[in-house]
């Protein structure tokens, strides 16, 4: 008898531990974001330009980093990637590399290179606090991350969920 209570109590817990651990309904995936509105988080990046040019001129104390994100041409593709901005003059930036660009231009971490401004994809100032200012393809990005994902960009990134919901 006593075997026949544990075996049915045993098949109890499984049923209700099967039913409770159910398959998690699955994620409505979140589309990538289209050509256009990459191409007007680029136009926009290009229309406030200014402001990190004036960054650059003056900076805040607030400011933790100013970036520029940079297009590299290889014979058939091409890379987009963060620098750290240092001078503008007629035209062009004179940029540092944050990291390596694994095309063929041989661009180096810490490697000065001068980006003309139609190579400019994006630019981001991020504040001590958070704030974010500018990085419109960030912000368009974040919009495109499952909650999940926005939580943990959040988290490696330190950013505020707000400035990255801001419109600019």
């Amino acid at each position: 008898m006593h075997k026949v209570l544990q075996l049915t109590f045993f098949l109890l817990v499984c049923v209700v531990l099967i039913t409770s651990c159910g398959l998690a309904a699955p994620e409505t995936p979140i589309p990538p974001a289209t050509d256009e509105e990459f191409n007007a988080a680029v136009d926009q990046a290009h229309s406030t330009l200014n402001i990190v040019r004036q960054a650059l001129l003056a900076p805040e104390p607030s400011y933790a980093f100013v970036g520029l994100k940079i297009r590299v041409y290889g014979e058939a593709e091409y890379e987009d990637i963060w620098t750290e901005p240092l001078d503008y003059y007629d035209g062009a930036f004179t940029t540092q590399m944050v990291e390596g660009v694994a095309l063929t231009q041989g661009f180096h971490p810490e490697q000065f290179v001068r980006i003309p401004v139609e190579n400019v994809i994006d630019w981001m100032i991020m504040e001590d606090d958070g704030t974010l200012i500018g990085g419109y393809t960030i912000k368009l990005a974040y919009l495109h991350m499952t909650p999940e994902e926005q939580k943990e960009f959040i988290r490696v990134t330190g950013y505020t969920i707000e400035s990255l919901l801001k419109k600019d």
